[in-house]
């Protein structure tokens, strides 16, 4: 196999080298990434990528990259053959050994194809009831129906052959299998099969296509192409222009022409006449297996070892040394009165270009010098030839030439003759200018007001006067002075490089810095700012149609100067610029100075430092359809994400790649794309590179949204998205920061209650010093005095100073108890409810000592800490009805009840006292019971029935 394609590589070169021009075809292989060179298969799917099948893996293509699919992938074998898109958008991909399907990109196999795992799959086709129909090497065709169910049909059942190569199905229902054996038609359950006795050109079969425009069944055969028509088979064969006879593919477009790969080539069927194309046309390899005319109308051919390749056109047309070329610098074109072309080149002297053979004249032929500057045709038919030693003029097939003490000044850079009769001026390198009159020459330079002495281009305009391009700004000369012209004129640069004349007579000037249009005395500057894609201009040409083709570092720019001066917004204003380059169709992207040219057919030519392009733009190729954009893969802390669903961003991971795809084969490097962050401020970007990374975006939900634009400003009429979440770290996350407020909250509840627990143990300890000191101090002084008092009276003194000590000691006493009251509610040492009741049983005793008291504590915790207000006024309230039975009531027996019901407390006093008075229903201390009660939150009840009731309730605290 090597030797079989190393030698097709030498052929291919060698055929080259006898053609004086190639089509441009824009070809990957192995060396692009494509897994094998030879292609058996092509397919588009309805997202827009391109596979190929080859003898040694399948291949997805976008324009830029190529992803492969292997046996380790989980295909069946590594020898594809056939390709198909099914429903479900599934790929059903047939191998050497059966059937696999792609879904989402994972490779599965079908159980129900189990039987063709030992059957070498040659094609895949469903037809109009959705059901499946595979053809095989050997085994005839297989029908998958809608319940799974398989059924092989052979020539038992009717075919020609079990050799099946293809498959397809026509407007009427009727299927046709092509094999090796003849066409076979399969239509209400029977078989129908036509032969070379039936009209056919040869028996073996390998393509079936039908037409786009009007469903003819096209047939290709190892003996030529056929076409049925009213049941009579048209043949087409070597005899009929057909490149060769042994057809490997057809394909049509939307025309109802045919594209036809052949083993010599490739043919294009329009209108009952072929046009061919074979290596010696550019053609990587003759041998072709398969063609594909695509969604944006390219047509592409995969080969016998030379890989894929798209044909680009014959608005192209390439010229190198391969052609003929004397060598591939191109520094000028241009056509003298019977057509033939002169194309100037540093280095290899002049070439002319006549009915496709060059004729190449050097400094052998008398040429001054083989470094050629510019070629001119003039008024006389003679070609004046600028040169980097001197002018030569070829006349009658022979060159003049002018010595240096003719003309000192050597390096001529431009020739322009002017409408005076006999008058030219020559543009210098370093001199300045000369005006050629009468084969004399008078210098003009800077000394005579030129701006700079190098001058690359000449132009006279409309109105007579003469501009001159130089390194250091533009110089009009007129009325034998200069007029000079940069950058604070509005000129882009000061390098200037060319001047042309436009249709309508305006001066157009390419320059370093991009374009500029002299109108109205004024410079109207064009440049990368505004939208042109390079700066650096060499050359500006003005096709028939009005549009510009301007020369530069990254190919010829299509310049719409209508569109750009109408724009209304950025993307109409891009739009008036149209880049082509190499991968669609030019030699190469860098040009020369000053290499432009447009002939009296209508052709732009285009001089490079690889090689020359002639352009046709009646047959310039738009591509109108929106690119499909997708989202490739992405990547997450450089992991790559399988599934896009439900996309979650860990917080310490927060570095994530999105790489994306805008699918465009016609000029995929062009391709340029905006995206955004929805509904995060971010407004749409552009760039021209394929992927995107985000690297420390802030929590939150998010969508990347971008779309793609091809080379004509034409957008994805869709918007590839993805939902992505960015999780917070954990000290971010609400539950972490419900946590920390409620650990806040805690913290201060804590320090409040430290503080309000130290507060009362210091009120506690106060209250506990100031009840010692009261008892210590205040009690022992006051028992002092009632000691003193009864001492008083035992001595002799009067009976009234008696009775006044008696007095002060009584009042002693009382103030001494009252204290004692005092200082048991202020102790904190007595703050329980124990300790009230054990205060209260404790008074009682002591005040009724001689009546009968009965004591109900019920549902009482003992331990509970009661406050001093509940404390004091409780005891107090019971103080006083103890007091009132003890003043007013003539009760034998006294009940006292404390209870608790639920959050309420009673306190419940009871006499059996008959004797009720009215001081003691409405007296002082049944107010001061009340007063008492209300400033603890409760209430007092009083009732005379069996006795006298005293009823405290109130909600414990």
């Amino acid at each position: 196999m090597k030797k079989l394609l190393l030698t097709l590589t030498l052929l291919t070169f060698l055929s080259a080298l006898c053609n004086a021009q190639t089509f441009p075809f824009r070809t990957y292989s192995i060396e692009k990434g494509l897994s094998e060179a030879v292609v058996n298969e092509l397919m588009q799917d309805h997202e827009g990528y391109i596979w190929v099948a080859t003898g040694y893996g399948l291949n997805r293509f976008d324009g830029i990259q190529f992803k492969n699919y292997y046996e380790e992938d989980g295909l069946n074998s590594n020898k594809i053959y056939a390709l198909f898109e099914g429903e479900s958008n599934k790929i059903w991909v047939g191998t050497g050994a059966g059937v696999n399907v792609i879904e989402k990109d994972s490779i599965q196999t079908h159980p129900a194809l189990q039987p063709l795992n030992s059957s070498t799959v040659l094609e895949i086709f469903q037809d109009n009831n959705n059901e499946f129909w595979f053809a095989t090497d050997g085994q005839g065709v297989w029908h998958l129906d809608r319940n799974n169910k398989l059924t092989q049909y052979s020539t038992v059942n009717g075919l020609a052959n079990d050799r099946v190569r293809d498959i397809i199905e026509d407007e009427e229902g009727t299927l046709w299998f092509g094999t090796r054996g003849g066409l076979t038609s399969l239509k209400n359950g029977n078989f129908r099969t036509y032969t070379t006795t039936n009209g056919l050109p040869d028996d073996k079969i390998r393509d079936l296509q039908l037409s786009r425009n009007d469903s003819t069944l096209w047939i290709a055969t190892r003996g030529g192409l056929s076409h049925l028509k009213e049941g009579q088979f048209v043949n087409y064969t070597e005899e009929d222009g057909l490149i060769n006879n042994r057809i490997q593919s057809l394909s049509t477009d939307e025309n109802g022409n045919i594209w036809i790969g052949t083993e010599e080539g490739a043919s294009f069927f329009e209108n009952g006449q072929f046009s061919n194309y074979s290596v010696e046309e550019g053609l990587p390899n003759n041998i072709i297996h398969a063609t594909l005319y695509d969604r944006e109308q390219n047509i592409w051919f995969g080969t016998f070892g030379g890989g894929i390749s798209m044909f680009l056109g014959e608005q192209f047309k390439n010229y190198t040394i391969e052609n003929g070329l004397p060598t591939d610098v191109i520094t000028s074109v241009s056509q003298d009165e019977k057509g033939n072309y002169w194309i100037g080149t540093y280095g290899g002297g002049i070439a002319k270009l006549n009915n496709g053979e060059f004729t190449v004249y050097n400094e052998e032929n008398g040429l001054v010098d083989n470094k050629v500057y510019t070629t001119t045709y003039d008024s006389k038919n003679r070609l004046l030839v600028g040169t980097r030693w001197g002018l030569s003029i070829f006349e009658n097939g022979s060159f003049y030439n002018y010595d240096e003490t003719e003309l000192p000044y050597r390096k001529i850079r431009a020739i322009e003759e002017v409408n005076a009769k006999d008058k030219y001026w020559l543009g210098t390198y370093g001199e300045g200018v000369l005006e050629l009159k009468n084969d004399s020459f008078r210098l003009l330079s800077t000394e005579n007001g030129l701006i700079n002495n190098t001058v690359l281009a000449v132009e006279e305009a409309p109105d007579g006067s003469i501009w001159f391009a130089t390194y250091g700004g533009v110089s009009k000369y007129e009325n034998g002075e200069f007029t000079n012209y940069t950058i604070r004129d509005g000129l882009p640069s000061n390098g200037v490089l060319d001047i042309l004349k436009a249709n309508d007579g305006s001066l157009w000037f390419s320059t370093f810095g991009g374009i500029a249009k002299f109108e109205d005395g004024n410079f109207i500057s064009i440049s990368g700012q505004d939208g042109l894609p390079d700066d650096v201009c060499y050359f500006i040409v003005q096709g028939d149609d009005g549009k510009f083709w301007v020369g530069t570092n990254k190919g010829v720019v299509r310049f719409n100067y209508a569109v750009y001066r109408n724009a209304e917004t950025e993307d109409e204003k891009n739009r008036a610029f149209k880049l082509i380059t190499q991968n669609q169709g030019l030699i190469a992207n860098e040009m020369n100075t000053g290499a432009g040219f447009k002939d009296r057919q209508g052709n732009l030519w285009f001089g490079s430092v690889s090689g020359l392009t002639q352009f046709n733009p009646d047959l310039e190729k738009n591509n109108n359809i929106p690119p499909k954009i997708h989202i490739e893969d992405v990547r997450i802390a450089e992991e790559l994400v399988t599934d896009f669903g439900g996309l979650e961003v860990p917080s310490n991971e927060r570095n994530i790649l999105i790489n994306f795809v805008g699918i465009n084969f016609t000029a995929p490097e062009q391709t340029t794309y905006e995206y955004r962050l929805k509904d995060s401020g971010e407004n749409w970007r552009q760039t021209n590179q394929r992927e995107v990374r985000y690297s420390a975006l802030l929590p939150g939900d998010y969508q990347f949204q971008v779309r793609a634009k091809n080379s004509e400003g034409i957008w994805s009429s869709e918007t590839a998205t993805l939902s992505f979440t960015v999780l917070a770290p954990f000290w971010m996350q609400w539950w972490f920061m419900l946590l920390m407020l409620l650990l806040l909250a805690g913290i201060i509840l804590f320090v409040y209650n430290y503080y309000r627990v130290r507060k009362m143990v210091e009120i506690e300890r106060m209250r506990v010093r100031i009840a010692s000191d009261l008892h210590d101090d205040v009690g022992s002084s006051l028992t002092e005095i009632a000691l003193q008092s009864d001492f008083l009276q035992t001595t002799d003194a009067s009976e009234e100073l008696k009775e006044s000590v008696r007095n002060i000691g009584s009042q002693s006493r009382k103030i001494v108890s009252s204290l004692d009251d005092i200082v048991w509610s202020i102790d904190a040492r007595n703050d329980t409810l124990g300790d009230l009741t054990d205060r209260m049983q404790d008074y009682i005793n002591n005040i009724l000592s001689n009546r009968e008291v009965v004591y109900h504590f019920d549902n009482l915790d003992m331990d509970e800490k009661l406050t001093v207000p509940m404390k004091e006024n409780l005891y107090l309230i019971f103080k006083e009805a103890i007091n009132n039975i003890v003043k007013h009531s003539n009760a034998t027996k006294v009940e006292v009840q404390l209870k608790t019901d639920g959050d309420y407390f009673h306190l419940i006093i009871h006499d059996n006292g008959t004797n009720i008075s009215n001081k003691r229903k409405t007296g002082h201390g049944l107010r001061n019971m009340d007063m008492r009660a209300q400033r603890i939150n409760a209430t007092v009840n009083f009732k005379n029935e069996n006795g006298f009731t005293v009823h405290v309730q109130g909600k414990h605290e």
